[in-house]
Order: C-alpha cells, then sequence, then structure tokens
C-alpha cells in the first residue's frame, strides 16, 4: 500500500468514526479574545513599554472581543487558536465538523493537510509523550508524525485538555505548549471546557456561546425533520411566549427590519422602539422588560436548551415520547432510559439485570470521577474519562458491558468512555445521592478544606445531582455548600431544579459574612470563590455593590446603582513619585470630593442597559463624543459562567466614551442638568487623575493604596493568581487611607483627563476630540509594578479590555438614592 493509500485509509477511518451525524449540524456563534501581550512580546518585539513623558502603556488595548457566527469559519480564519465552550456546549463535534471539511479537501488534494484528531482524555499514561500518544493514534505506517509536520501537513485537533487526568496535567500541559510552539506555522487547535481553562497557551481563544432560540428552532428541525422539530420548538418556548411573539409583531413588528432576530435575541430595542405602556397609559418598555424575564429564565427549558448535547437528548427524548422532561437531572435519567428501552428491545435483559447494569454504571462512573495517584495522596489527582477495559471490566462483566455498550452509553474497545462526559457525570451524581442519603460520603472529600475553590472536575456532577432533587434541590445544595460555596451557587442557577428560599436565604447570610472575612477566610481564592457564588446567585446586597429602586417624580420606578460614596477632604496631597531621582513628587491642593467606594460593578451598569432611557439612547448619551457607531456597541463582560455575569464583580469591557455615558445618564436621572458638555452640571462623573490619585495614595503618597511594599494578598494582580476579576471589596486589608477599595489590581480605571495635560479642573475638560486617555490602578494582569498607585498608564477612548472599567465622583453632598 502506498504512503497515499495509507492516507487515504486514514481519512476512510476518521469519516466512520465521527462524521456520522455532520449533515445535522448547526453552526455555533461566539466570540474570539485576541491572545494577549507577554511581558516577552513587550520588550522583545520592541514595544516601547514608556513614551517620552514617562507615561507607561504596558498593555496593547483592542476593541475587545469579536464576535462569529461560524465557529468553523472562524478556526480556519485564525489557522490556530483554543476552543472553549461549556460542558456539552459542542466543542467536538465542532472538532469534527473541521475535520470533515479539512478530510473533504485533503482526498482532492494530495498536499493538503491531514486532520490529526485525538482526544487528549484517552493519553492516560503518565510516561508517555504527546508525540508518541499521537503517532499511536494516526496510525499511518508509512508516514510519521513528524514527517507530518515538516511538510506542514498536519492540522491537529486536540480535543478535551480538560480531560487529562487530573494528576498528570503539571506535566502534560508543557508538552502540549510545547508543541505548538515549536509548530507555528501548522493549523492546530485545542478544546477545553471554559472553566477548566486555566493555563494559558498563548493562543486566541474561541468562545462558543450557548444556542439562540433561532438556532435551537434551526437544531430541532435538522435533527427531527421539520414537522416534529416545529412541535419540540413549540415545547421548548410555550406557548405563551408563541403568543407573546405574536403580541409584539403586532405591536412594533412592522417597525424593525428583522423583528424575529430582535425578539429571540436581543437585549434591548432599538433606539426610538417602545413597547409596553406605563400606569399612566404612556408609551414605554415595561411589556419588552417582562419578555427578556421570561425568555432568559435559568430554569425555563428554554434555557436548558441551549446547551447542544442537552438540546440533543431533547430530541431524542421527544421523538419517542412526545413529552419532555422538567430539568436538567429528569431529562438524563428520561434519556438513559430511553436508551435502555432501545437495548432492551433487542436483548431482552430482565429486570435484575438492568439493575445491576445501572448500579454498575454508577461505580464505574464515580471510579473514574475519584481516581486518585497511587497513594491517594494526592486529592486532585483524579477524574478520568477512559478506563482500560480490564479495569471496566472488574465493575460490568461481560453481559452487562454487552449491554452498555449496545444502549450507546459507554464505547472503546481498549480504552472504555462513556459516550459523552456528561453521562459520566450524570451517572455519578446518582452514585453520590445514593451515598448522601446513606450519610457515607462528605463533600470535604472532593474539596479539600485547604483548597476547596480549586477545580477537581467534580463540578457538573454536582449540579446534575442537585437536578436529581426536583421538588427542592436544598439536600444536595447544603451538601455541596458546606465545602464549596460557588459549586453550590452553580447548583442554584444551573440545575433546574426548585430549591427553598429559606435556603437561600441562609446561604446569603453565611455568604456575605465571609466574603470579606480575613479571618473566617485568609485567602484571597477563598474570598473570591465565595464573591462568585454572591454575585451569580444576585445575593451580594452589601451597599454600594448593587442597585435601587427610585420613584421618579412622574411615578416611574428605575433601578439605579446603589453607591457607597467615601468623602474625600479638602486639601493638599503628594502627586506622582521621584523620576530619575532628580524630581520629587508635587504637592497639589484640592477641593473635596466623594469618590465611589468601589468601581461601577455589572449589576449597577446593567441598570444603564436596562433603562428604557440608558443604553438604547445612544444619540443622546454620546453626543458630541468622537465615538463611532462601533465604540457605542456595549459588549457583553468577559467574566462569565454559562452566559451569566457575575453581578458583584467591576463591569469591565468598557471604553472611554461608554463610561462617559453612563455618568451623563446617571447625572440625568439624579435631576442633573442636560447640558451634556458641562460637566460642572453633572452629578456624577469619572474622577480626575488627580482625584484619583489622592483617594487611593492619600496624602502622603503611599506606593500602593495599603502601604508602600507590594502584598500579593492585599490587591487583585497577577501575583494573586486568581486570573480574572473578583468581586468588589474581598480585599478589605487592600482599602486605601480613606478606604476606598479596589485601587490596586482588580480593573483598570478611565479617568477624566487627556493623559498628556491632565486637568484639575474638571470644568474645563474638553470631551470632544479622541486624545489618548488616564486609566489608573492595574489589574488582575497587572504585575506589582504596574499596580502602583502612582503608575500612570494610557489608551486610546475607544480601548476595551476585559480589564477596562471605572469608578465615579460627585460633589459634597452624594446624591440620595432614597427608595
Amino acid at each position: 500500500m502506498t504512503v497515499r493509500e495509507q492516507e487515504l485509509a486514514y481519512l476512510d477511518r476518521l469519516e466512520r468514526e465521527g462524521f456520522l451525524d455532520q449533515e445535522r449540524y448547526t453552526t455555533l456563534a461566539g466570540r474570539t479574545e485576541r491572545a494577549r501581550p507577554t511581558i516577552r512580546n513587550i520588550y522583545e518585539k520592541r514595544l516601547r513599554p514608556y513614551d517620552d513623558l514617562g507615561v507607561a502603556r504596558i498593555l496593547s488595548a483592542n476593541d475587545g472581543p469579536a464576535r462569529f457566527e461560524n465557529a468553523v469559519e472562524e478556526m480556519l480564519r485564525l489557522r490556530r487558536a483554543v476552543l472553549l465552550g461549556d460542558p456539552g456546549g459542542g466543542k467536538t463535534t465542532t472538532f469534527w465538523n473541521l475535520a470533515a471539511k479539512l478530510t473533504s479537501e485533503a482526498r482532492i488534494d494530495a498536499a493538503a493537510p491531514l486532520p490529526v484528531f485525538v482526544r487528549l482524555g484517552e493519553w492516560l499514561e503518565p510516561e508517555k509523550s504527546l508525540a508518541d500518544f499521537i503517532q499511536g493514534r494516526i496510525l499511518l505506517p508509512g508516514q510519521s508524525l513528524r514527517q507530518l509536520l515538516d511538510q506542514r501537513r498536519a492540522a491537529l485537533l486536540l480535543d478535551g485538555m480538560n480531560e487529562l487526568p487530573a494528576g498528570q496535567r503539571k506535566d502534560k500541559y508543557p508538552q502540549i505548549a510545547r508543541l505548538l510552539e515549536d509548530e507555528p506555522d501548522i493549523l492546530a487547535f485545542v478544546s477545553c471546557r471554559e472553566l477548566d481553562y486555566t493555563t494559558d497557551l498563548g493562543l486566541h481563544r474561541i468562545v462558543i456561546t450557548q444556542l439562540d432560540p433561532i438556532r435551537i428552532a434551526e437544531f430541532a428541525n435538522l435533527y427531527l425533520g421539520e414537522e416534529l422539530g416545529k412541535s419540540l420548538f413549540r415545547r421548548l418556548a410555550g406557548e405563551a411566549a408563541l403568543e407573546t411573539f405574536e403580541q409584539f409583531m403586532k405591536a412594533v413588528g412592522g417597525q424593525l427590519t428583522d423583528p424575529r432576530e430582535v425578539f429571540w435575541m436581543g437585549n434591548l430595542l432599538p433606539s426610538g422602539v417602545r413597547w409596553g405602556r406605563d400606569w399612566r397609559g404612556e408609551d414605554d418598555n415595561s411589556q419588552w422588560e417582562e419578555w427578556l424575564t421570561r425568555r432568559d429564565h435559568p430554569s425555563s427549558l428554554l434555557t436548558l436548551s441551549r446547551n447542544p448535547f442537552i438540546l440533543t437528548m431533547f430530541c431524542e427524548v421527544y421523538r419517542e415520547f412526545r413529552r419532555l422532561p422538567d430539568n436538567r437531572g429528569d431529562l438524563f435519567r428520561t434519556f438513559v432510559d430511553f436508551l435502555l428501552a432501545n437495548e432492551k428491545r433487542r436483548s431482552q435483559p430482565d429486570d435484575e439485570e438492568e439493575s445491576a447494569l445501572i448500579t454498575g454504571l454508577e461505580e464505574l462512573a464515580y471510579q473514574m470521577q475519584i481516581r486518585r495517584t497511587a497513594d491517594g495522596s494526592d486529592p486532585k489527582a483524579g477524574v478520568l474519562t477512559a478506563l482500560p477495559r480490564s479495569e471496566v471490566e472488574a465493575i460490568l462483566k461481560d453481559r452487562l458491558l454487552y449491554l452498555a455498550r449496545s444502549a450507546s452509553i459507554i464505547r472503546g474497545d481498549e480504552e472504555v468512555r462513556f459516550a459523552h462526559q456528561l453521562l459520566q457525570e450524570y451517572f455519578a451524581a446518582r452514585y453520590i445521592k445514593r451515598e448522601i442519603e446513606e450519610k457515607r460520603l462528605k463533600s470535604t472529600a472532593i474539596w479539600p478544606v485547604g483548597s476547596w475553590w480549586e477545580r477537581t472536575g467534580w463540578e457538573e456532577a454536582v449540579k446534575l445531582l442537585a437536578g436529581l432533587y426536583t421538588n427542592d434541590s436544598t439536600p444536595a445544595v447544603d451538601w455541596v455548600a458546606t465545602a464549596n460555596p460557588e459549586v453550590a451557587a452553580q447548583c442554584v442557577e444551573f440545575s433546574g431544579a426548585a430549591i427553598n428560599p429559606e435556603t437561600l436565604q441562609r446561604l446569603k447570610s453565611d455568604w456575605i459574612d465571609r466574603v470579606a472575612n480575613l479571618r473566617t477566610d485568609p485567602n484571597p481564592q477563598a474570598r473570591a470563590a465565595i464573591g462568585r457564588a454572591l454575585g451569580l446567585t444576585g445575593l451580594d446586597d452589601r451597599v454600594g455593590v448593587g442597585v435601587v429602586e427610585r420613584r421618579l417624580e412622574d411615578g416611574q420606578i428605575v433601578r439605579l446603582p446603589n453607591f457607597d460614596f467615601v468623602e474625600i477632604p479638602e486639601g493638599f496631597f503628594r502627586f506622582g513619585e521621584w523620576r530619575w531621582r532628580i524630581l520629587p513628587p508635587k504637592k497639589q491642593w484640592l477641593p473635596g470630593f466623594n469618590i465611589s467606594r468601589y468601581p461601577v460593578t455589572a449589576a449597577q451598569f446593567q441598570a444603564f442597559i436596562d433603562d428604557p432611557e440608558g443604553a438604547s439612547r445612544p444619540e443622546r448619551w454620546f453626543a458630541g463624543l468622537a465615538a463611532d457607531d462601533d465604540d457605542r456597541v456595549i459588549q457583553d463582560q468577559e467574566n462569565r459562567v454559562e452566559g451569566r455575569d457575575y453581578a458583584n464583580h467591576p463591569r469591565e469591557n468598557i471604553n472611554w466614551y461608554q463610561a462617559i455615558a453612563f455618568c451623563r445618564w446617571l447625572s440625568w436621572r439624579l435631576g442633573g442638568g442636560y447640558d451634556l458638555a458641562r460637566i460642572d452640571l453633572w452629578k456624577v462623573r469619572l474622577p480626575t487623575e488627580f482625584e484619583w490619585e489622592k483617594a487611593a495614595r492619600g496624602t502622603s503618597g503611599r506606593i500602593y493604596p495599603y502601604g508602600n511594599w507590594f502584598d500579593r494578598n492585599k490587591a487583585n494582580t497577577r501575583e494573586t493568581g486568581i486570573r480574572q476579576t473578583t468581586a468588589v471589596g474581598i480585599f478589605p486589608h487592600g482599602q486605601s487611607p480613606y478606604g476606598v477599595m479596589d485601587m490596586s489590581g482588580n480593573v483598570w480605571e478611565w479617568c477624566l483627563g487627556n493623559y498628556r495635560n491632565s486637568q484639575r479642573d474638571p470644568g474645563s475638560e474638553n470631551l470632544t476630540n479622541d486624545d489618548l486617555r488616564l486609566v489608573r490602578g492595574g489589574s488582575w494582569y497587572s504585575l506589582p509594578d504596574v499596580a502602583r498607585a502612582a503608575f500612570r498608564n494610557y489608551s486610546l477612548p475607544a480601548d476595551r479590555l476585559d480589564d477596562y472599567g471605572f469608578r465615579v465622583v460627585c460633589g459634597m453632598r452624594p446624591p440620595s438614592l432614597d427608595h
């Protein structure tokens, strides 16, 4: 057999293995996050870290993440990337779709790259190198991996980095990074669950997002045929939603270019469009806001079906039973019953044998999840997604193994795995439920006390566990909350199961007490995780973090940011720092002012987005600014889980124009003047550079807000190791002399001034130009030197990154936000 014949045979095998359902593939949308410049990039590639005025610009800012509509096309455009998404989000299917396209080209062109598709979860042997593992998977006797790489004919598709045995990741992650670095000219892609991507391979990130309702309808039609697919979508969306769509079309459909897209996917109505009436009968957006609440409710079937694997199960179950389960746990139970029912018709197992099969699958899944090092000393060494056949046969005897494979629950010959990792996690959840009810398993066995905030691979299994308690998930949530508040919050939000309101109040009380408590949780990683739990569930009601409802003079009720302002007295302070050991810091005098204790949070900025007179009126709030249409578009912030924001984190991905627009809007809502160019009429605004620095350093000119020596435990910087924004205020010992929080790290904060001519008098500030603007304070990505309170950085006003945010100041009398 010639080398070319071997290649064609390999392509045939690849098609048989993974191309069966490609005709039913629904394109996935998402966002691309460009790889960040590293310190090595900055200094070796001559990116000037300092300009002639001594102002630093360490970060190469850009326009934030770019949206795409077809993940496969985006991968081919970038040529090298890491593909990220939720469990069951379609990562593997997308890889197979890309492999199918590459296979078609390789059949026609003998010089085209061959898709080298490997499942990293099957790389089990600690001593085997990555190259040897890949070579064993491609099975081309006349062609080695090295030859394909040298000829630039390998297209690497490394699937499931999160499925590598956790105890081996320390050794195997660097091998993946080294292979990618050594082969910069080949197509190369790695997939991983987004929350498990805890190392940086230096690649652009393609993050596939959940299916929107329009894609759900397309998916159902492709999978079930048009008639049954439409019927399923009606059940998923609900008859009330379809009736609401008809009302929407009658009310405003004629004003919109694509009303279907706005209704099912939009977050804002276009400027000038109103749907609803207030208590006086005047047009407002009350009906639209009510629809958004119903459409995006986390426990609705439509929201649940946004996950491609979940939607696949819905399709199979609906085709068989013409009914739909209520939540994840019920769905998996019904789906497994469906698989077993099909096998029952073929192999006719008796009830005892079927029960033994279920018990065996639960044991097998649990053993894969709990797998440890040989001596059991490493509690994070586990979670496998494949086991040698000999070990599987010790749990599932010959007949049971045959039944499980025939039912398509498990697959593989020498190495056996569940058909999907979520199936493994479902059976592990069933095992845990039994152990909890027998009081034989403590959650601290999975999340050890000293490192409970680290991911162990059990997170999805426990969310499915909560879904098994349909009427009240309190037993599961309480069990996990004892060890891991963050996963307990995910159970509350994403399991789809009901929970007792008293349980939520208990959790809120406990988490609020701990989120900034150095005594109970001295490790910042722990407080960050508790902050994420509060932010995800919307339970964080600390003053200055969220919003309050305010009744306007006309009787309308709006939600406004509930800022906690800190008074900064008038007087002199030391500005700047010693430069070249010649020029000392300067003394500056400032009138008194008030500054928000925390950066503007996601919840507070959302009030601007949700207000019918807010972000949907760009012609008003961006008037006179040099912003173009793209600069006015408010993008999703990057710290999200399953499409949800952490409400108590700083709102990031904000450019200077958008921060100005927010201040204009809020000033107007608080009764400020409507001359948008007169900053002295605004109730709130961005701080000047002098105001920001005095609030951060006090009068003595501290180097950091908390003192003169860097401490990674007192601010969220790169050295802290959290690798994302954190809930505001979780570093109480890192506060400034006035008690202002988060002024070192977390997010860069926009200031009002033009950096070349920083103004003390905000009334003289020119808002109409596109001059470089100041950002201060460093971020979670910053090195210690950059997170100094005296460090000056700048950006173009259109720049927005996942660590750009802002805080606000006001005059000596903070505006009242009484209910």
